[in-house]
């Protein structure tokens, strides 16, 4: 396992972190396995959310997180736990209600007791806000997060899927104030150079934003750092261009991922391993205080993340092809 610094926290984050965004009470019992084979392997960070979890078990990832860790020989303190607030609501079907917004520092403090409780746990490691409402002054949610920082529910903080103007906006206000400020900055952020953000109140960093956190002194950890799916071949039905859903359509289905997808297979051929596994070493290559937050749904999955982290090291003449900057990954 490879780790990076992230201000605030006093220990290092491996550049995988397992998230728990498919949890579900039928498969619990795979759940808890691959929590133990991912400290087993060197991991430290998990990442869940109090709407995470799916099928029969929306929401109840941290509960499934809690029984984990109850049952688990591994001590509370050798883990490190990053949990989030204000997601839009998510319904027991597992819609998500983007009409619902939930910004607020009232939501942030809700959210925040509502998982500590979930998860059994006295404090979070990292604590993210979940999404972004531009109509709410971003001095009043930095407030409450240093307010909550401060009080020890949680050692570090940062947000997901803001745009780069409101970051900056946050991030400013946090040097005035004397804060500490945004540790982390968890955009979409991979091989795919996505036209549009997939979903209202996301954001994906291009190559540009991604750098700019590096310059700033501020983490990224990459949500949907393998593609989405993208890489897998066959190409999944959800990215078939006569039945995908407009909006990953609009942002996906272009000629430019289309060749990006087969540098990328055509490389994994040479290189013996899977598309995935291209876009993800793609990821963690890169020159960046990067993690990339991971979702594997069996052991197996989650061994081939670590390899592809461990095994397969890009070139930067393989990255400039990915990036189609050349015509060929050989120097």
């Amino acid at each position: 396992m490879e780790y990076i610094n992230v201000r605030g926290l006093d220990k290092p984050v491996p550049k995988l972190i397992f998230g728990t965004a498919w949890f579900s009470l039928d498969a619990e019992e795979e759940a808890h396995k691959m929590m133990d084979l991912y400290v087993e392997k060197g991991g430290t960070m998990i990442d869940t959310g109090r709407y995470y979890g799916k099928g029969n078990g929306i929401a109840k990832s941290e509960e499934i997180l809690d029984r984990w860790l109850r049952s688990t020989k591994v001590k509370r303190e050798d883990i490190m736990i990053s949990d989030k607030c204000c997601n839009c609501l998510i319904d027991r079907k597992g819609r998500l209600h983007e009409e619902f917004v939930r910004v607020s520092p009232t939501f942030i403090q809700e959210d925040l007791m509502y998982s500590l409780d979930r998860v059994g746990v006295d404090y979070f490691d990292l604590y993210l806000i979940h999404r972004d409402d531009p109509h709410v002054p971003v001095e009043a949610l930095m407030d409450k997060m240093e307010e909550l920082r401060i009080a020890g529910y949680f050692k570090a903080f940062g947000v997901s899927s803001w745009q780069p103007s409101r970051l900056k906006e946050a991030m400013d206000y946090c040097k005035r104030m004397n804060y500490r400020g945004p540790s982390v900055s968890s955009p979409e952020y991979s091989l795919v150079h996505a036209q549009y953000n997939r979903w209202p109140g996301t954001w994906y960093a291009d190559d540009e934003y991604a750098q700019w956190h590096k310059e700033n002194n501020i983490s990224l950890f990459a949500w949907a750092a393998q593609g989405a799916g993208f890489f897998v071949d066959p190409l999944l039905p959800a990215y078939d261009p006569e039945t995908a859903p407009m909006m990953t359509k609009e942002s996906f289905l272009t000629e430019e991922n289309f060749e990006r997808r087969r540098r990328a297979l055509e490389l994994a051929k040479v290189r013996g391993c899977s598309g995935t596994n291209i876009a993800l070493a793609y990821v963690l290559s890169q020159d960046l205080p990067l993690a990339a937050q991971i979702g594997p749904q069996n052991q197996w999955e989650l061994e081939d993340c670590i390899r592809a982290m461990e095994e397969i090291k890009l070139s930067q003449a393989e990255i400039e092809y990915l990036q189609l900057k050349r015509e060929t990954w050989e120097d």
